[in-house]
């Protein structure tokens, strides 16, 4: 059992967004410290604060030179971070890897392939986080793996049960269902039936999940064999992502020439799709949700491979996993934040530097919250919640509604 008295976290360099790893070594740091012992400092872009980084002389702007995306645009470091995102020039790895010695564990975030494959090479471990694909819980799963496969045997202690993923699933389901029927009941509503539907689950086009090995972003257009003999005696259904409606139209109608059928938008959330009754079936190049279906009992088909394959004890491999895939362990967001967990994980046989455990049970969402990501479930929390109507009805929505009501006479008046 190797011990591990030096870590420090690494982000994906070569891609332009920073706040979700850095929040993630943010709410790590501290844990550490109290359950390993070990300060993790910061990672190489926070150069204000002393670290193994900075100490050592390491400059992020040189490697990113060495990679071939100095002084190009905004838009250009996007398209460079796709065809850097598997293999990058050997002369940035290797001046990054001058910095970091045998003995150290790297904290991950997103661990881009290229620095994977890095690390193997040079026996260089690491531990990798990511948000979990399954969101239906009462807060989201933290999706830990590690290249070491002791840390990894021991994270799988903490892993969360599958029993208890079921219920999540199916007291969302009822939850949804619920409210679905009370609608139905009053007439206020018709939700559409999606019985003998084939629904296309969309993406962002730059989701590093959509990304293949040549570095090109992948399309429903390199499946379209595959979707032509999906769709066979089925209805075709488009959910386009919320935040790529250009991007969505198009990826729309070119589902519509591959299988020559009309792909209708689907104007429900996730989790109405994935409560119903209805026989439908869902179809997608990498989505999250798609690893979602199957715990609400829906069949789901993976085109390319799951950005996160979970490895959930008891259950058949995500959909899509490749066979050798090494899943990821899910653990609570409250579990990611104790010093037990990192202690028991990565120093194990050490004693708890101080006398705090676990942190008091942190409230509902709270890790929902401090990212700011809800996706879908933002929609189960407030979709016919009478305390969200009444809010807003008692902070001004009443009144508001007042005015326009008397603007609205007063226009029909000709005032």
């Amino acid at each position: 059992m190797k011990p591990y008295d030096k870590i420090v976290c690494l982000p994906d360099l070569l891609r332009g967004t920073r706040a979700f790893p850095e929040a993630c070594f943010d709410l790590a740091r501290e844990p550490i410290l109290q359950g390993c012992g070990v300060d993790i400092g910061y990672s190489p872009e926070v150069r204000t604060r002393n670290s193994a980084w900075t100490d050592g002389g390491f400059d992020p702007d040189e490697f990113r030179r060495l990679a071939g995306m100095d002084g190009e645009s905004a838009e250009a470091r996007k398209a460079l971070w796709a065809a850097l995102y598997h293999a990058v020039p050997s002369r940035a790895v290797d001046y990054l890897f001058t910095f970091i010695s045998a003995d150290t564990l790297l904290l991950t975030c997103e661990i881009p392939p290229w620095l994977r494959d890095a690390c193997r090479d040079r026996g260089i471990h690491y531990v990798d986080l990511r948000l979990s694909p399954l969101r239906f819980g009462r807060d989201f799963y933290v999706c830990v793996r590690s290249s070491d496969a002791d840390i990894g045997r021991r994270v799988a202690e903490f892993a969360v049960a599958t029993e208890e993923i079921r219920m999540e699933a199916a007291m969302l389901a009822a939850n949804v269902r619920m409210h679905q029927r009370e609608l139905q009941d009053y007439g206020r509503y018709h939700f559409d039936d999606l019985n003998g539907a084939l629904l296309f689950v969309g993406q962002t086009p730059l989701d590093a999940s959509l990304l293949g090995p040549e570095g090109r972003s992948l399309r429903c257009s390199d499946f379209a064999d595959r979707l032509r003999l999906l769709c066979q005696g089925r209805r075709l259904l488009y959910k386009g992502h919320p935040l790529a409606t250009e991007f969505a139209e198009e990826e729309r109608a070119q589902l519509e020439r591959i299988t020559g059928q009309a792909a209708a938008p689907c104007p429900l959330n996730a989790y109405q799709i994935l409560s119903t009754h209805d026989d439908v079936e869902l179809v997608g190049i990498s989505s999250g949700m798609l690893q979602e279906a199957p715990w609400f009992g829906k069949t789901a088909h993976v085109l390319f491979r799951p950005f996160v394959p979970v490895d959930v004890p008891g259950t058949p491999e995500a959909p899509g996993a490749p066979a050798d895939c090494e899943g990821y362990q899910q653990v609570h967001f409250q579990t990611f934040l104790a010093p037990a967990f990192w202690c028991q994980s990565i120093t194990p046989g050490r004693p708890l530097p101080r006398p705090v455990a676990a942190l008091t049970p942190v409230p509902h969402h709270h890790g929902r919250e401090i990212f700011n990501q809800y996706w879908d479930y933002a929609k189960v929390m407030i979709w016919q919640r009478n305390l969200w109507m009444e809010g807003f009805e008692r902070s001004g929505g009443g009144l508001l509604r007042q005015r326009i009501e008397a603007l609205e006479q007063g226009a029909a008046r000709g005032q």
